[in-house]
């Protein structure tokens, strides 16, 4: 029974922040069991804790906020910018390597940046990013520029333009390597649906550490399920005839691991390269491995 003469619990405030995060912070507190108090006062929302629970509500909310870098911010034009940006950047160039490749020196073209599994074997490393360029006639490029285009778009709006494309052309490159060395030495292939799924997987690796880093850690495994559907959907087994009249196959080991190196990339670079938000420096890296594996190619 409370003694009538108890002095009332004196709160002190610990932190304040913008409604929708300190309703995190405030879920972050409940989960562990400190006892808090939440005051609207204009834009923002205070936190308030009993004295003796301060210096602990302190400590675990420092703590959530170092552990959470990547928590997304709310849409901003620059954010819009950044995703238009990345698909105008991305459509215009496969748009224009295809016109490029389909004229007169389209055989040299393809003979040269053709991924093939003998040759990256034997040290054609650049062929794992030139193939991405090509394509096998215009519905096969279209595919590719409409995914590609929403997905790179989709990253770029999320983490910046340079990071979504610096890792779509690495996941791409890196899924193409390994298809070529698991592969039969015959394997030969081309188009940039590898790298389109290894788009998907950087956003699925994205926004697994965005989600792991909130309460609602449970769904942390939703992006993955999406991802794992929109590869089953889009990136399964199909076979038709091109315009050369030549069969088109879908490779799907590629596209699975394309989607399985963008994962490893969103989650082990990812929050890297963002903290270091020199999205310029990222977008001339991309060009540069591009031009370079062009130029050896060619060479």
């Amino acid at each position: 029974m409370k003694q009538a003469n108890q002095p009332p619990e004196r709160l002190v405030e610990i932190h304040s922040a913008p409604p929708r995060e300190a309703q995190k912070l405030a879920l972050v507190l409940h989960a562990l069991g400190i006892p808090h108090h939440l005051l609207r006062a204009g834009a923002h929302v205070h936190i308030l804790t009993p004295e003796d629970n301060a210096a602990e509500a302190h400590r675990q909310i420092d703590q959530y906020l170092a552990e959470a870098p990547l928590r997304t911010a709310p849409a901003t034009s620059s954010n819009r910018r950044a995703g238009l940006l990345a698909a105008s950047a991305w459509c215009a160039f496969l748009s224009a390597a295809h016109l490029l490749m389909s004229k007169s020196f389209a055989s040299t073209w393809v003979s040269q940046g053709v991924s093939s599994a003998s040759d990256v074997r034997q040290g054609e490393w650049w062929r794992t990013v030139t193939a991405l360029t090509l394509h096998a006639d215009i519905v096969h490029l279209l595919g590719n520029l409409a995914l590609g285009g929403l997905l790179v778009g989709l990253l770029a709006a999320e983490f910046g333009a340079g990071t979504a494309l610096l890792l779509t052309l690495l996941g791409g490159a890196l899924g193409n390597a390994c298809n070529a060395l698991i592969g039969a030495s015959s394997h030969a292939s081309i188009g940039a649906s590898t790298a389109v799924f290894a788009a998907l997987g950087v956003l699925v690796g994205g926004r697994l550490l965005l989600d792991k880093a909130t309460p609602q850690r449970g769904r942390a495994w939703v992006p993955l399920i999406a991802g794992l559907a929109i590869l089953g959907w889009m990136g399964g087994p199909s076979e038709r005839i091109g315009s050369n009249g030549l069969p088109v196959r879908t490779d799907v080991p590629a596209h699975v691991l394309g989607l399985s190196f963008g994962i490893v990339l969103g989650l082990c670079c990812l929050k890297t390269l963002r903290a270091h938000s020199h999205e310029r420096s990222k977008l001339s890296a991309a060009a540069l491995l591009m031009f370079l594996s062009w130029a050896l190619a060619l060479s």
